[in-house]
């Protein structure tokens, strides 16, 4: 796990001491929000192997800061290789402790240093979310990216932040009884830009709520997080949030690894191929090109041959199921799809394989038939109710696409596979429509929320 947001120099000794050694917490972001607290925080940093921290002036301060400031700011960021980005710093209008506009004035030359040292920002906003989203717009913020931390804001002001390019950070107060609200935008927010902090020590989580906030009460927050993202263990939030941070902050590998296989929630998964025949606008590799999915780079330099998924595989028993999906179409790999699948239902394995429906588009119809007895599930992106729309959200390249997908779902019915057919809740897809033309064919359906992918 790693701590994205903590202030290690305001912990007791004692707790202190007990975050360091945590094996359990793989990196801790220390933050320093004046000058004493970004001293301590460089310090800690350079003592520390496993710290790293994020500098910069808290509006809180605003009032007291200086152009010398700022330059020095600067020169320490520069310095300091363990520093690893601007923040925090933002816009503080709940509690208005410095003049708003010399927040903002701060603010905006705090992202400017940024965007000069290439580093990402993290992002104090309270009571000041169109204010915020203005300044981040204005100034260019999502050359460098960031974090919104302690996220407690709506879900219209959580996607405007993804749409810029900003991971969103949640805190022990998704853990409070009365962040229902809260907890709903949690459930919708990208799992690919989605972090853990606990802000200590500050904001305790439930159960630990009364006493001083410390690194390890971490895994409260993570524990209510797994209950609230679909599909999803503690550790697949474990493993999703500590790869989006080491990406943001630019830790280890940055979490791109070439991914074949990846579990979640004790499904196994096939990335067979990278190619795709639609341009879907939902999907992130045509928006983003950020294709992780909890915790997993799913990407791969070249197509893995049938002998290295195999090995991979190994005893496919051991898995609920085991499913083709990547971000590439799995059936443009036919012959490796029918060996390794025949080579998990020969090891008593269940296959299910993810597909855009088009098959029928590059290969005969009777092709299917050899899938028999090796694919017990096809999931099937119907994605939209009609052909218009279709067209409008997946961009593919042939007139009659979405006749084609029609038409495997209903041979694939035939040939007496059980079929899922989907679609993702994106604008101008009317989901009710979708799942009566799927429930129509004689489909079973599932939707998903547009921002969660995993």
């Amino acid at each position: 796990m790693i701590d994205t947001h903590c202030h290690l120099d305001l912990l007791k000794e004692e707790d202190l001491k007990e975050s360091l050694k945590d094996t359990s917490i793989e990196y801790l972001i220390t933050i320093g929000y004046d000058r004493k607290t970004i001293e301590n925080a460089i310090k800690l940093a350079e003592e520390n192997r496993h710290v790293f921290c994020a500098i910069g002036f808290h509006p809180h301060e605003a009032d007291k800061i200086g152009d010398e400031d700022l330059l020095w700011l600067k020169d320490v960021a520069k310095k300091h290789l363990k520093v690893r980005a601007l923040g925090e710093i933002g816009l503080d209008f709940y509690k208005d402790y410095s003049d708003r506009k010399k927040q903002e004035d701060i603010f905006r030359k705090q992202i400017g240093i940024a965007i000069e040292l290439g580093l990402p920002l993290v992002i104090h906003s309270r009571n000041a979310e169109d204010k915020t989203i203005e300044v981040l717009k204005e100034e260019k913020a999502y050359e460098v990216g960031g974090v919104m931390h302690c996220f407690t804001g709506s879900y219209e002001f959580m996607r405007k932040c993804v749409d810029l390019g900003f991971y969103i950070s949640y805190s022990g107060i998704i853990t409070y009884k009365n962040a229902e609200t809260l907890r709903e935008v949690v459930k919708r927010t990208p799992t690919a830009r989605i972090l853990l902090e606990t802000d200590s020590p500050f904001l305790t989580p439930q159960p630990a709520r009364g006493k001083p906030n410390k690194p390890p009460y971490i895994w409260h927050t993570a524990n209510v997080m797994a209950q609230l993202i679909p599909n999803s263990s503690i550790e697949d939030v474990d493993r999703m949030t500590s790869e989006n941070a080491k990406l943001l902050f630019n830790i280890d590998n940055n979490g791109k690894k070439d991914t074949i296989t990846y579990v979640i929630n004790n499904k196994l998964y096939i990335n067979l191929t990278n190619k795709c025949n639609l341009h879907c606008s939902f999907c992130q590799r045509e928006r983003e090109r950020n294709f992780m999915i909890k915790g997993y780079w799913v990407w791969t330099s070249r197509d893995p041959s049938v002998e290295e998924v195999i090995k991979e595989i190994a005893d496919p028993a051991r898995y609920d199921e085991v499913v083709f999906c990547g971000y590439g179409e799995p059936t443009l790999r036919f012959s490796a799809l029918k060996e390794i699948a025949r080579y998990i239902k020969a090891k008593g394995g269940k296959v299910r394989v993810d597909t855009n429906g088009l098959m029928f588009t590059y290969l005969p119809e009777d092709k299917l038939s050899e899938l028999k007895g090796l694919v017990d599930v096809w999931s099937v992106s119907l994605n939209a109710q009609d052909e218009n729309t279709y067209n409008k959200v997946c961009k593919p390249a042939q007139s009659d696409a979405f006749e084609k997908v029609i038409r495997f779902i209903k041979k694939a019915l035939q040939e007496g596979f059980e079929v899922i057919a989907t679609a993702v809740d994106y604008e101008c897809v009317d989901i009710e429509k979708t799942k009566r033309l799927a429930e129509s064919l004689g489909a079973k359906w599932r939707h998903r929320p547009y921002e969660v992918v995993g």
